[in-house]
């Protein structure tokens, strides 16, 4: 099975998606029986590595957020040193650059957007189209609550809601509308 269906089922079966900052909430993740996908989002270089060792080895799918780790260049040479020595399932960033070298390299990608006003949604779109990233997330994930669900399945690809989620009735509103999973570092919605 490739890694884009792997993932999808995952999260049909556990959409929320453990987005960790800190060592507490790392703890926590490996503290789960069942795998679940989890969005790296902050590090150092010297410890993505044993953070994403540790989450590959629980069964979990770390994503790294490229944009958010200290002392690692999001280019080319940089995503394949991360690559090679960390192993992530995936890549998370906002750099047209860093989705075409993750592609280039067997990862799965999640290019992030921020849903910001009707300009947005249309760059949003737009890149999509161009970059094929294999997910799309949108930011806040709040605000696609407040978005026709036909108008959020134009912007294309598969797509993941973070941002601002802080309940699980708000969780639920978001998955309703056509969403994918929902990313929170909100433990208590894990």
């Amino acid at each position: 099975m490739d890694k884009v269906r792997l993932l999808k089922d995952r999260l049909s079966s556990r959409p929320v998606i453990c987005a960790v900052r800190s060592e507490e909430a790392l703890r926590r993740v490996l503290s789960f029986e069942e795998p679940r996908c989890v969005f790296v989002l902050g590090s150092t270089l010297q410890d993505l590595f044993k953070t994403v060792s540790s989450l590959t080895a629980r069964g979990h799918m770390p994503f790294v957020h490229v944009d958010l780790v200290e002392g690692l260049k999001a280019d080319q040479s940089g995503i394949r040193y991360m690559v090679d020595n960390a192993r992530p399932f995936g890549v998370i960033s906002t750099h047209k650059g860093v989705i075409d070298a993750a592609k280039a390299m067997g990862l799965v990608t999640v290019l992030r957007v921020f849903l910001l006003d009707s300009d947005a949604v249309r760059k949003g779109k737009s890149l999509v189209s161009s970059l094929k990233p294999d997910f799309l997330e949108v930011l806040p994930g709040v605000a696609v609550m407040g978005v026709e669900k036909g108008r959020l399945l134009e912007l294309g690809g598969s797509l993941i809601a973070g941002g601002l989620v802080e309940t699980r009735e708000q969780v639920r509103a978001i998955l309703d509308k056509g969403v994918l999973g929902v990313s929170t570092s909100r433990v208590d919605l894990w």
